[in-house]
């Protein structure tokens, strides 16, 4: 393994520490507020982009199709999320937020918000650029997950 890819695969560490504190800071407002943090995130995607389909959140988050049915299944049992027909697809479905859904966001949003504003005195540049290069990275990331793994030797060769 070469001492670059070595040094600059930190950039995993660096992410997915950001994505846990990232969790903290917004779960710890969404507590303060009474918005249980379960599944919210997951919810922030469909309300972006409904009527979304399973495959397109899927797409967007990276997440492996199972673990998106699980997290329908959960929302339309809570009542957050209710399945509409796909006329162009018979085999999929849109995912819409219910009334009760849509509540949720409303009380939640403002938590995010929150959170946000403990970040944004700390951040040396203005937010947009940072969601830019997030964006850049989230895409990059969905592709590696998509990619078949490489053997521990092959990445090590690198």
């Amino acid at each position: 393994m070469t001492k670059t890819l070595a040094r600059d695969a930190e950039l995993m560490q660096e992410a997915y520490s950001a994505g846990v504190l990232v969790a903290l800071l917004v779960e710890e407002e969404l507590e303060a507020i009474g918005v249980p943090h379960q599944d919210f995130s997951f919810l922030g995607w469909v309300y972006s982009l409904q009527p979304v389909t399973p495959g397109r959140l899927s797409a967007e988050t990276g997440l492996p199709p199972t673990t998106i049915r699980d997290y329908v299944r959960r929302l339309v049992l809570r009542g957050d999320v209710r399945k509409a027909r796909n006329l162009d697809d018979g085999r999929s479905y849109y995912l819409l937020l219910t009334p009760k859904g849509r509540r949720l966001m409303d009380r939640g949003w403002p938590a995010v918000v929150a959170a946000f504003a403990r970040l944004d005195p700390h951040l040396d540049r203005p937010a947009a650029e940072y969601v830019v290069s997030v964006r850049k990275l989230r895409d990059a990331l969905r592709k590696a997950v998509a990619e078949p793994r490489l053997s521990h030797d092959r990445a090590s060769a690198q």
